[in-house]
C-alpha cells in the first residue's frame, strides 16, 4: 500500500465480543464506501485499524454515512426480526438472524447465525437497529465504543417512551435483574447502551461469525472468534476471524450467550481468551 500507516484506528477491548464485531462492521461498511482504497484491517496493540491507499477517508465520515442510509424492513409482516436492507453507499442485505426453509421445508444453514440472535419476543430488531444508529450521529469517533447513551425511539424529533433495550451485544451490560434485584425496565428506569457497537456489530455479524462450540451438556451457547494482527481485505480477514487461516493472531477468544434472567432476554457474555501456541 502507498500508505504505510494506518489511516483509522480506533480503541477495542478484545475480551468483549461486541467490540470485535463492531470492528468487524467498520471494515465491512469501510469496503464498501471506499471500494477502489484497497481496504485492509487488523487488530494491533489495543486498536482495531484500517489502512487504504488513500488518507482521503475518517471515521467521521464513515459513522456519517452509515447513520444517514436508509433502513428498509423486507419483511414488512415482521417487526421483530425482518431483513433488513442498508442503503445509500453500502447496498447490504443483513439477514444473519434468520432460519430459512425451502418450500418443501428443508432448513437452510446461514452459518449458524440464528444461534446468535439475542432479542426476541416483544423486542423489535429492525427498530433496535435503527435507533442504536441514529444515536451514532453525534457519537465521539475519538473513542466511538465507549460512548454510553440512553437511546429512544424519536418520532418527528421527539422522544417517545421508555429508552430502547440494545441488542447486549456488549458485554459491559452483563447485570440481569437478578443481580442487581429488580427490573430496570418495569421501574422505567433509563437503559444506558453503546449504540456505537450495537448497531455496527449487527452489521459485521452478517459476514464474520465465530465457531460454535456444540456441547449439549452445556445449557449456554458457547462461540470462539479470532482477532488476527497482519492487515487483511474484507474476504480473508472473514475466515481469519472464525481461525481458519494459518495468520499471525492476537488471540482466540470464547464467549457465551446467556441468559439474563428472562423469558427472552439473552445477552454476549465477556469473552476469555484461548491458549493458543500461534499467538
Amino acid at each position: 500500500m502507498s500508505n504505510p500507516g494506518p489511516t483509522i484506528s480506533v480503541s477495542v477491548d478484545l475480551t468483549n465480543p461486541g467490540q470485535f464485531f463492531a470492528c468487524c462492521g467498520l471494515l465491512e461498511l469501510a469496503d464498501r464506501l471506499w471500494p477502489d482504497s484497497r481496504v485492509q484491517g487488523a487488530f494491533r496493540d489495543g486498536f482495531f485499524q484500517l489502512w487504504m491507499d488513500t488518507t482521503d477517508c475518517s471515521l467521521k465520515r464513515l459513522i456519517q454515512q452509515f447513520v444517514e442510509a436508509e433502513v428498509v424492513e423486507l419483511d414488512i409482516d415482521d417487526k421483530a426480526a425482518s431483513p433488513l436492507r442498508l442503503g445509500g453507499c453500502f447496498g447490504l442485505r443483513l439477514d444473519w438472524w434468520k432460519r430459512i426453509e425451502l418450500p418443501d421445508k428443508t432448513p437452510v444453514n446461514l452459518g449458524g447465525g440464528d444461534q446468535l440472535k439475542s432479542w426476541a419476543g416483544k423486542q423489535f430488531g429492525p427498530m433496535i437497529f435503527r435507533c442504536m444508529k441514529s444515536a451514532c450521529v453525534d457519537i465521539d469517533v475519538k473513542a466511538p465504543f465507549d460512548d454510553a447513551r440512553a437511546v429512544y425511539d424519536n418520532k418527528n424529533g421527539k422522544a417517545k417512551g421508555k429508552t430502547i433495550s440494545p441488542f447486549y451485544f456488549d458485554s459491559r451490560r452483563e447485570e440481569t435483574s437478578q443481580d442487581i434485584g429488580f427490573s430496570p425496565d418495569e421501574q422505567g428506569m433509563s437503559v444506558m447502551a453503546y449504540p456505537a457497537v450495537e448497531s455496527l456489530a449487527l452489521v459485521g455479524l452478517q459476514r464474520f461469525r465465530p465457531i460454535a462450540i456444540a456441547d449439549e451438556s452445556k445449557a449456554r451457547r458457547e462461540f470462539l472468534y479470532t482477532a488476527w494482527s497482519d492487515p487483511l481485505p474484507l474476504s480473508i480477514a472473514m475466515a481469519a476471524a472464525s481461525h481458519f487461516l494459518p495468520v499471525r493472531l492476537c488471540g482466540t477468544f470464547r464467549f457465551t450467550k446467556p441468559s439474563r434472567g428472562g423469558e427472552y432476554l439473552t445477552m454476549f457474555s465477556r469473552a476469555k481468551r484461548e491458549r493458543n501456541d500461534h499467538v
